[in-house]
């Protein structure tokens, strides 16, 4: 068994795995380790993956490895293999939910290449922001079994995928990374997060029951039973969670502390015919502490959560070719942060939507189209009465017609029309074109387009808002590929350049929200997914990312993105034991110029563990520890001096628990 040393030097801690140097900096080196963070990191992935090399000698079943054979539906709304998906798709799924014990979807895509996640806290479900960049873009649309999930008046979050804690209730979650307009809505510029729960297939009713603790006080319960009595299938779930004070890699007590609950009923009836009818309802409810800004991190800022949503889905085959999907949904959102103080922000927003997709099959060719209705409002917002009672409606027509020219090329134009209240009528044209080059290769390039309507605090803030704003506009290109190796080996890979203007941000000289020019990001991104054996398996996955800096700034948002991420995961499963690590390096992320203090903390990594033991079929034992180097970081790009309000991330951290299914 490979054994990890440790080695302390002037200013730095090296850990070795036999012997291979990792590179592990710590904060008081300063900025002298930058230069050669690249060739550490390099390193460490490399080490990581000889672990593959292992002695292990106890048969196994089939490790959990989602190959490009896997089907997901997010890139074309209609089931496909991932390798023919003109589009780079990147999907977790449940195994890996169940196996990592991730505690809410924020947590499950952060290994995501291309993705970066900024929490404000020790979670995403302590605070108000739980910010997503896709491709450097915070425009990304979140949905539940196709369902909108974002917001509309929160200006630090996209949607609140922090909160959303059902884990046992996800079939897996498909990330579709660059522009998706057509077929989602023109503010999807950066992409797609579709989150798609479990439908019982079979009759018989299964329950899981978990239990969890861990140090700084953590605590978690959590109940998921599903089944299948002939046509009716179900799915319940309710769980509750506490977490305490965290010590950051420093060594500091951060203020922290959470008493959250959540429920979920999922009920459907199979109509036959691949057809049925879905009613959902989920409640999360939560009580938090945060670290209040300008305190070093220690001062608290208490705040409360309520949030609902409720659906009803019809899915019917009307014939061989022709499918039906509709949906009508309302989601609530209730943040009463920092409640005791003299400035709360007390804010309800609520959406409601209907839509309806058409899918017509032919021997070569699919349409697909549909229209999309929502209205997003702010009924209550406490001191800032002119956001309060305000709204917005977008209702949108779309067509996509993916044709089959010959045996390997296809093209699929597609076209969006949306009707905003405020901005009136915009059109997304797309264009795609793939070559199947055979069975293991397929290539493809894409033009999308997009407009972005600023949001209800954008325009009707009192304090910060302009009821000038103009949408941004712009459109993504980009090309890649999906390989297939070896039956052991698969990669894909993907290169893309956003073009957008009238960007909205906000000004800090006139304390508004303006359309401040336009800019141009590059990036690319790469994984590869490795089955060495029965027993092992590796990834590696890389993404680049530059975005052109405004005046006066720092690229890439003013150095809150980084330039370059790098995720490593090996893993390894026997009969009764299983367990992973993983890796997310990241590089130059360098802060705005004005803070020059975060340049020393540009480059770091990020260790995380998680291990099952299986005593019988329906016991588990399970453990986890994050950050296992115990490093100093923050989630958040932040412009501030990690000696004042830094909203460091938790150092080392570990959880311990026990899980019965029957």
């Amino acid at each position: 068994m490979n054994q990890i040393h440790r080695f302390v030097g002037k200013g730095y801690d090296v850990y070795c795995f036999s012997g291979m140097r990792l590179g592990f900096i710590r904060p008081n080196q300063g900025n002298e380790g930058g230069i050669s963070m690249n060739r550490k990191i390099l390193a460490a992935s490399l080490a990581v993956l000889s672990l593959s090399g292992g002695a292990f000698c106890v048969e196994a079943a089939d490790m959990p490895v989602y190959t490009l054979d896997g089907i997901v539906v997010t890139a074309s709304r209609v089931p496909e293999k991932k390798i023919d998906s003109n589009a780079d798709v990147s999907v977790v799924t449940a195994k890996e939910i169940e196996e990592k014990h991730y505690d809410d979807v924020s947590e499950a895509i952060r290994h995501v290449p291309g993705v970066n996640i900024a929490n404000h806290s020790g979670s995403g479900q302590v605070g108000t922001s739980n910010q997503i960049y896709i491709n450097g873009s915070k425009n990304v649309v979140v949905l539940v079994d196709g369902m909108r999930r974002n917001t509309n008046g929160n200006s630090l979050c996209t949607a609140d995928i922090g909160d959303m804690v059902n884990m046992d209730s996800i079939d897996h979650i498909e990330v579709l990374k660059g522009s998706a307009s057509t077929l989602y809505g023109s503010d999807a510029q950066g992409g797609v997060i579709n989150i798609i729960t479990k439908k019982a297939k079979n009759d018989g009713v299964r329950t899981t029951l978990r239990t969890s603790f861990g140090n700084e006080s953590r605590e978690k319960y959590s109940l998921h039973n599903e089944g299948r009595e002939e046509n009716v299938f179900w799915n319940v779930d309710a769980g509750k969670e506490l977490q305490g004070k965290y010590k950051d890699g420093w060594g500091r007590r951060v203020i922290n502390h959470l008493n959250a609950e959540h429920y979920n009923v999922k009920l459907g009836y199979d109509l036959g015919n691949d057809s049925d009818v879905v009613f959902n309802y989920e409640k999360y409810t939560s009580d938090y502490i945060r670290p209040n800004s300008g305190t070093n991190d220690t001062g608290r800022a208490r705040g409360k959560k309520d949030n609902d949503s409720v659906s009803l889905q019809y899915k019917a085959k009307l014939n061989d070719r022709l499918t039906s999907q509709f949906s009508i949904y309302r989601n609530n959102t209730h943040i009463n942060d920092n409640y005791t103080t003299s400035y709360p922000w007390d804010m309800k927003m609520r959406t409601t939507g209907i839509s309806d997709q058409l899918t017509y099959t032919m021997d070569r060719q699919t349409i697909t189209g549909g229209f999309d209705w929502y209205k997003d409002e702010i009924p209550y917002y406490k001191g800032t009465p002119d956001v309060e009672g305000t709204s917005i409606t977008n209702t949108a027509f779309y067509l996509q017609d993916k044709v089959d020219l010959t045996d390997r090329w296809n093209v699929t134009p597609g076209i969006r029309v949306d009707h905003h209240s405020e901005f009136g009528t915009h059109t997304s044209p797309s264009l795609s074109v793939g070559y199947k080059q055979n069975e293991k290769t397929n290539y493809y390039i894409n033009y999308k387009s997009f407009f972005v309507a600023p949001s209800l605090y954008n325009l009707y803030s009192s304090s910060n808002g302009n009821k000038d704003l103009d949408p941004e506009e712009g459109n993504t290109v980009e090309f890649g590929v999906n390989h297939r190796f070896t039956d052991s080996l698969d990669g894909t890979f993907n290169v893309f350049h956003t073009h957008a203007k009238n960007l909205i941000d906000f000004d800090y000289t006139t304390s508004r929200y303006r359309n401040l020019g336009k800019t141009n990001a590059n990036g690319f991104s790469l994984s590869l997914n490795k089955e060495f054996s029965r027993h092992w398996n590796a990834s590696l996955g890389y993404s680049y990312l530059h975005m052109q800096a405004k005046a006066g700034e720092n690229i890439n948002n003013n150095g809150a993105l980084p330039e370059s991420t790098l995720h490593v995961n090996v893993s390894y499963k026997a009969d009764k034991f299983n367990a992973s690590l993983d890796g997310r390096g990241v590089m130059n992320r360098y802060g705005s110029k004005g803070s020059p203090e975060m340049r020393n903390y540009a480059n770091y990594w990020v260790w995380d563990m998680a291990a099952n033991y299986h005593f019988t079929k329906n016991a588990t034992l399970f453990a986890r520890v994050n950050n296992i180097f115990d490093q100093f970081y923050t989630d958040v790009g932040t412009s501030f001096d990690p000696y004042g309000t830094w909203y460091s991330a938790p150092g080392r951290n570990f959880e311990i628990g026990m899980q019965f299914t029957f």
